[in-house]
């Protein structure tokens, strides 16, 4: 391996390739180090060249050589990966936006949803239908039973609403994203935000 330094151009040579590196570290009156592979020299400011049998103490400037290598561009994604990061993207916000909706509620509130829900649309039809969960929520509660299947209907048509906008909105993105078919740009698919 070929090594050439040279100091007041900050710039290092491997097998003739040559990097702008910081030499700042480079021992006092050495201006240039040549390495043939073998052996080489140091040039000195004030001093006469001196030979070098080992490029040892050099090594650090060859690391910083290989650190300044140019970087390879980053791979072109298939576009079917890119397009479904982009979905994955949308459906991220989504799924954000549906957390944000039902932030404070205990789980075990929002999976008894659906048992509110059918016990009061059918206590709605039939005053007469047993709905143990609706007594024991109106007791604990201290309300009437239809005071209370009042409040679960206007919660579950707030929420069927809301629901429905976010999911609604959802699919209009990821139409979109389909829309754009297969001759698309980046920053296409990045100004489809939510």
């Amino acid at each position: 391996m070929r090594i050439t330094i040279v100091r007041d151009d900050n710039m290092v040579g491997v097998d003739g390739i040559f990097r702008r590196v910081d030499l700042s570290a480079m021992p006092a009156g050495v201006r240039a180090v040549q390495w043939n592979g073998l052996s080489g020299h140091i040039e000195y400011d004030d001093a006469s060249n001196m030979p070098l049998q080992n490029i040892s103490n050099f090594h650090g400037f060859i690391d910083r050589w290989e650190a300044a290598a140019p970087q390879p561009p980053a791979p072109v994604l298939p576009s079917e990966s890119i397009t479904a990061a982009a979905f994955n993207r949308i459906n991220a916000a989504y799924q954000a936006a549906i957390a944000a909706m039902n932030e404070g509620y205990p789980k075990d509130e929002i999976e008894s949803w659906p048992k509110q829900e059918a016990e009061a649309r059918a206590w709605l039809s039939d005053p007469g239908i047993a709905t143990p969960w609706m007594d024991g929520a109106a007791a604990g509660r201290g309300i009437s039973k239809p005071q209370l299947a009042a409040k679960i209907m206007d919660s579950v048509n707030r929420f069927a609403t809301e629901h429905g906008q976010l999911t609604g909105k959802r699919q209009k993105l990821r139409d979109e994203i389909t829309a754009l078919g297969e001759d698309y740009s980046q920053e296409q698919l990045d100004a489809i935000q939510w």
